[in-house]
C-alpha cells in the first residue's frame, strides 16, 4: 500500500541495473564469500573496542571492520593518512604497510596496494567524524577486497564500486549512514556526503541486501535517521515490488550479472515505475556506468521488455 506523500526513489533503470549487475557478479563469482554475509550494525557488538583520537585507535577500528569483509587475516594492511595537503603519512601498526615508501598514489577507493599488501586511506579532518571515518574505512575494506579478487576496477568507478563491494560484504548499514550527515559550518547546518555513491544508491544497494540475504529490515531502521530511513523505506518498496529479481539475486545471481534483465510493474499502483530527471534538473550523483551493451544483450533487453509489457497489457 502506498501513502500520500511518502517518497519514491529518482533513479534510473540504468543506474539500478548497474548496482544490481555488480551485487550480482559478487555474488556469482565468488560463492560462499558473499552468500551469507552478517548485516554488520554500528553498536558496540559489533564495535566493542574502545575508540581513541589517534592513528592506534583508527587503526583497532579498521582493524575490527576487516574482519567482517572477506579477507584472509594474514593480510599486510596498513594505514595511511591523507592532510589537507595530499601528503599522505603512515600510522597506527607495525608492519611496513603503513609507511608512505610502499604508497603508489592516493586512490579514490580509499585504499591503495603497497610493497607488502594494502594501505587504508583516510583523511586527517575525518577522524573526528564517526559516521564519515567508518564510511571511509568501510570503502577501504570494499577496495581491498576488490585487489584481493584481482578484479579489473575502471579508476573513474573506484570509489562507486568500493562501495557496492563493502555493502556486499555486509557493510551497507555504515555506508548509507556515511552519505548523510549533517556537520555545523559557519552558515548553520550542511548536509555533507562522504560516499561516492548517492544516499539513494546505498539505500537500494542496502535493500537489495537485506531481501537477498534475509535479514530483518528493522535492524536498519533503528540504526537510520530520518533522511536514511526515508530514503531506506522507498528504497525496499521498490524492491519488494520486484519479487523475481530478488529471488534471482538470492538464488541465481549469475543471471544479473550483464544487467539484461526485466523490472516488473504492478499495474495501476505506480504513476511511474522511475522519476525521469529534466534537462533543466541537478545532473545525478551516479558514478557506476552501466558498461556498454553487445547487440545481443540490446536484443534481449528489448524482448525482456516487451514480455513485460504485453503482460501488463493482457493483465
Amino acid at each position: 500500500m502506498r501513502y500520500p506523500g511518502r517518497m519514491e526513489l529518482s533513479l534510473t533503470e540504468d543506474q539500478i541495473r548497474a548496482i544490481v549487475a555488480h551485487l550480482a557478479h559478487l555474488r556469482a563469482a565468488y560463492g560462499e564469500a558473499f552468500a551469507e554475509p552478517d548485516l554488520v550494525e554500528p553498536n558496540g557488538d559489533y564495535f566493542p573496542d574502545e575508540f581513541s583520537l589517534d592513528p592506534e585507535g583508527v587503526d583497532r577500528l579498521l582493524r575490527r571492520m576487516l574482519g567482517y569483509a572477506p579477507l584472509s587475516e594474514d593480510l599486510e594492511i596498513g594505514l595511511g593518512f591523507i592532510e589537507p595537503d595530499g601528503e599522505v603519512k603512515g600510522g597506527g601498526c607495525g608492519s611496513g604497510a603503513c609507511g608512505t615508501g610502499g604508497l603508489k598514489e592516493v586512490a579514490r577507493g580509499g585504499a591503495v596496494e603497497t610493497e607488502d599488501g594494502y594501505a587504508a586511506l583516510v583523511h586527517v579532518q575525518d577522524v573526528g567524524e564517526p559516521a564519515i571515518l567508518t564510511a571511509a574505512l568501510a570503502r577501504a575494506a570494499g577496495r581491498i577486497v576488490l585487489f584481493e579478487a584481482d578484479e579489473d576496477v575502471d579508476p573513474r568507478d573506484e570509489g562507486a564500486l568500493s562501495e557496492l563491494t563493502a555493502l556486499a560484504s555486509g557493510l551497507g548499514l555504515i555506508l548509507l549512514n556515511g552519505a548523510c550527515v549533517y556537520k555545523k559550518g559557519c552558515g548553520g547546518m550542511k548536509r555533507h556526503q562522504a560516499t561516492f555513491l548517492g544516499l539513494e544508491e546505498i539505500a537500494l544497494g542496502l535493500a537489495l541486501f537485506v531481501r537477498a540475504t534475509k535479514n530483518k529490515p528493522g535492524v536498519v531502521r533503528r540504526h537510520l535517521e530520518v533522511t536514511q530511513k526515508e530514503t531506506f523505506d522507498a528504497a525496499l518498496e521498490w524492491v519488494d515490488g520486484q519479487p523475481a529479481l530478488v529471488a534471482a539475486l538470492a538464488d541465481r545471481p549469475e543471471t544479473l550479472e550483464d544487467g539484461v534483465f526485466p523490472f516488473e510493474e504492478k499495474k495501476g499502483l505506480f504513476s511511474r515505475l522511475f522519476a525521469r530527471k529534466s534537462s533543466d534538473d541537478e545532473p545525478s550523483v551516479i558514478h557506476v556506468r552501466p558498461r556498454e551493451r553487445s547487440e545481443e544483450e540490446r536484443r534481449r533487453l528489448a524482448e525482456a521488455k516487451a514480455l513485460v509489457d504485453e503482460a501488463l497489457s493482457e493483465g
